[in-house]
Formats: structure tokens, C-alpha cells, sequence
């Protein structure tokens, strides 16, 4: 009976502290959730974890994110590495991370982006929906994200933010610098073709994420420039042309 009654007292001790590990490891996830309404008028929920000891990682995580089943006509997802989540937990919070969205539609027609909630912040954070088409970022803590999008996929397009700061480099035109230099992107052929009117210049390509791809440098000698972009996916990038004095940037969409 004494033997009984130790083995019971050691089992609810275990379940305290699981208990209370639980409690500790619920309360060290900081949850941003977030709703999509298709065109047709169905909810999407959507949540996005931050773990403040860095357990979860922007990759696929094993009891941290879990994928989508669904087969919807329209449908909001988290892209990681090309596959579709509902539930993303990624590192600890970080306000100059931006998260893609996948935007699957099979309807045209109005479709919203909402936060229902924050959790386990000790602050509000601001939460923006990031249009890297129109370099727009549109604050949702107040007011939903609306829009009239036609049928289509769109990946690159949107992203969860956290500030409407844009890469430092590209935070501004400025007015008249270099107009006379063209860029263009020839889709047929994937190729992107500066004439730089005999300027010794730069070029930059960065994601929209503020990471550079690569760094051309267009000397003096030739006036007109031809890069091939084969070697990127379908994507927007920046493009961001440097002389000593000024620069200018382009949004170009890869595809």
C-alpha cells in the first residue's frame, strides 16, 4: 500500500511538471493570427508562431508547421520552400522579417486579409500585408487588407510584415537621377538589357527581402548591356543602378 502510494505521488509530481512545462512552452510562442476571405465568402485561418529560444527556423519544421490538406478553390497559404502551410513557426520575432503568402484563386472577385489576434506579445506590433507589385504595405492591427483580384496564382506577390520599412538602399527616388539610362526586361529571351549611355555604372539585384542575387558592373567602354536572368525563378525583383553620384531602382517581374 506504501509502495502505492509513493508510485502515485511520483506520478502526479510528473504531471506537474509536464504541467508546467507545457504552460512554459505554450507561453514562449508568440501568435499572429490571421484571416482570408475568398471571393466566395469562406474564411481562411491562418497562424504564424514565433519562438523566442530560436527553436522553429524560417524552413520546414518538424511540430511546427503543419501543411495544407485542403483542396479549395480560392485559398491563402504560407509559402516555405515552394509548399503550402496554414501553420508557420519560424524563429524569435523580428520586425525587418517579411513572410510570403501563396494566393491561390480560382474565382475573381474581393478578397480581404485580416489579423484576428496577437498573442504573447508584451507590446502590440504593428502587422502590415506587403503588395511587392505596387511596393504598397497596407496596416491591418485596424483596418483589413481589401482588394478585387482577378482568377490566377500569386506567389512573390504578397507578404506578411512587420514594418513598412523598405531595403535601405531602396528606401527613395531621386527625382531626375539617371533617366537618361533605360532598363528593360525582354521576356522572350530572359534577359535584362541596360544602356547606360557611355556612364560607367552598377547594377544590383536584390530580392524583396533587401537580399542582393548579384552585383554586374557596367563599365564605360559599352554602351549597351544584355544580362541573361535564366537563372532565377519566377519572381519580382529590384533593380537598383548606382553612379557615383545618384541611383535609381525598378521593380521587374521575372517570369
Amino acid at each position: 500500500m506504501k509502495n502505492f502510494t509513493y508510485l502515485c505521488l511520483a506520478f502526479f509530481c510528473c504531471l506537474t511538471v509536464y504541467a508546467q512545462t507545457e504552460t512554459k512552452s505554450k507561453s514562449n510562442i508568440q501568435r499572429v493570427r490571421i484571416d482570408f476571405k475568398t471571393p466566395e465568402g469562406f474564411v481562411r485561418h491562418l497562424l504564424l508562431g514565433f519562438t523566442k529560444d530560436d527553436s522553429a527556423t524560417d524552413g520546414i519544421d518538424y511540430g511546427y508547421d503543419a501543411r495544407n490538406r485542403d483542396k479549395l478553390k480560392d485559398d491563402l497559404n504560407w509559402m516555405i520552400n515552394s509548399q503550402r502551410f496554414v501553420i508557420q513557426g519560424v524563429g524569435a520575432y523580428c520586425d525587418s522579417k517579411r513572410y510570403p503568402f501563396g494566393m491561390f484563386l480560382t474565382n475573381s472577385g474581393p478578397i480581404e486579409i485580416s489579423l484576428t489576434d496577437l498573442e504573447h506579445f508584451d507590446t502590440p506590433i504593428p502587422v502590415f500585408v506587403h503588395d511587392a507589385w505596387s511596393d504598397t504595405y497596407h496596416k491591418i492591427n485596424d483596418l483589413s487588407y481589401k482588394k478585387t483580384m482577378e482568377s490566377g496564382v500569386y506567389q512573390d506577390r504578397f507578404f506578411l510584415a512587420f514594418s513598412d520599412n523598405k531595403p535601405h538602399h531602396l528606401l527613395s527616388n531621386i527625382d531626375n537621377a539617371l533617366n537618361d539610362v533605360s532598363l528593360n526586361y525582354f521576356r522572350n529571351s530572359k534577359t535584362l538589357q541596360v544602356k547606360t549611355q557611355g556612364k560607367p555604372l552598377q547594377l544590383k539585384l536584390y530580392t524583396l527581402h533587401g537580399q542582393l542575387i548579384s552585383s554586374h558592373d557596367l563599365n564605360s567602354n559599352t554602351e549597351t548591356h544584355t544580362l541573361s536572368m535564366d537563372h532565377l525563378q519566377s519572381q519580382v525583383v529590384l533593380t537598383v543602378l548606382e553612379s557615383e553620384q545618384n541611383y535609381r531602382h525598378n521593380r521587374i517581374l521575372i517570369n
